[in-house]
């Protein structure tokens, strides 16, 4: 199946989403899945149409708080082919992490994607290992 995962943390260069997001690849690769990754800020052209699954992920926009970064919202509302794909969502710790979780998961609901699941991911070695237990379907 083909995967795509879309990221976005607070600047357009966050080494530790692209890090999750490569291992998370990575462990859906052995599955022999094909996976593209996207990052939001910089690949504003991307289509979502051709992909089966999407995976998400973000950080909240500080320490303390709970908020996504505007871009992604604004990625997923301007992708063609979003709407009614089954999807993954994660988030990268912070003191609200889970409540940070709860807003993606709105936004993404929001944009008619359809949550098979969700995670707050601590490190790549932990995003490889959901990877390759990640269940992927097309319904």
């Amino acid at each position: 199946m083909n995967v795509a995962i879309v990221y976005a943390g607070n600047s357009r260069e966050d080494k530790k989403l692209l890090e999750i997001s490569k291992s998370l690849s990575k462990g859906l690769g052995a599955q022999g899945h094909v996976v593209s990754i996207f990052n939001a800020w910089t690949d504003t052209d991307a289509r979502l149409t051709y992909f089966d699954f999407v995976v998400v992920g973000s950080c909240s926009t500080g320490f303390f708080s709970a908020k996504i970064n505007d871009q992604l919202k604004k990625f997923l509302r301007e992708c063609p082919g979003a709407s009614g794909k089954r999807s993954f969502a994660f988030v990268t710790p912070a003191l609200r992490g889970n409540r940070t979780l709860l807003n993606l998961m709105k936004i993404m609901e929001a944009e008619g994607m359809m949550l098979s699941v969700s995670q707050v991911i601590k490190n790549a070695n932990e995003a490889e290992a959901i990877g390759k237990h990640l269940i992927v379907e097309r319904k």
